[in-house]
C-alpha cells in the first residue's frame, strides 16, 4: 500500500499505545509485524527530520545539547517547507490490514475472575490509524 512519510510519522504514537492494550494472539502478531515494518521506515524519517532541525534550529540558550526550529525566525518557512515535503513522499509499505476485536480479555477489579470487555479506543488513535486498522 502507498503511504506518505506524513501517515507513517502520525501513525508511531497510536500504534504504540494500541499495543499496550491486550489483544488476542494473532491481533498482537499483526500489530507486531506492523510496528517492526513501519520502524524501518520512521527511522530514515527521523534522520532526515533531525537533519532539518540541526540545518535550521539553533541551540536552546538553556539546554545548549537541544536544538530547536524558533517559530519567529527567519529559517522556519524553510524548515516547515522541507519538513512538508518530506511528509508528503510516498512509499510503498506491504502489510496486512489489522481487524481489531470488539472484545478484549480483561480482568474484574472486583473479583479478578477472566472477563471480556469492550474494546475502548480514543477517536484520535483510530483517525491516526485509519489506513491500518479495521474495526
Amino acid at each position: 500500500m502507498k503511504l506518505t512519510n506524513g501517515e507513517i510519522f502520525t501513525a508511531r504514537e497510536p500504534l504504540g499505545k494500541l499495543m499496550e492494550e491486550r489483544f488476542p494472539v494473532k491481533v498482537s502478531y499483526g500489530l507486531a509485524k506492523l510496528a517492526n515494518k513501519l520502524s524501518e521506515q520512521l527511522k530514515v524519517i527521523e534522520e532526515v527530520r533531525n537533519g532539518l532541525i540541526k540545518t535550521y534550529g539553533e541551540a536552546d540558550k538553556d539546554n545548549p545539547q537541544q536544538i530547536k526550529v524558533d517559530p519567529q525566525g527567519d529559517n522556519f518557512q524553510k524548515f516547515v517547507g522541507e519538513l512538508n515535503e518530506l511528509f508528503a513522499q510516498e512509499v510503498e509499505v506491504v502489510f496486512d490490514k489489522i481487524k481489531l476485536p470488539e472484545k478484549v480479555a480483561a480482568t474484574c477489579d472486583a473479583c479478578k475472575h477472566n472477563m471480556d470487555k469492550m474494546l475502548e479506543i480514543e477517536p484520535s488513535v483510530l483517525m491516526a490509524l485509519e489506513r491500518f486498522v479495521e474495526v
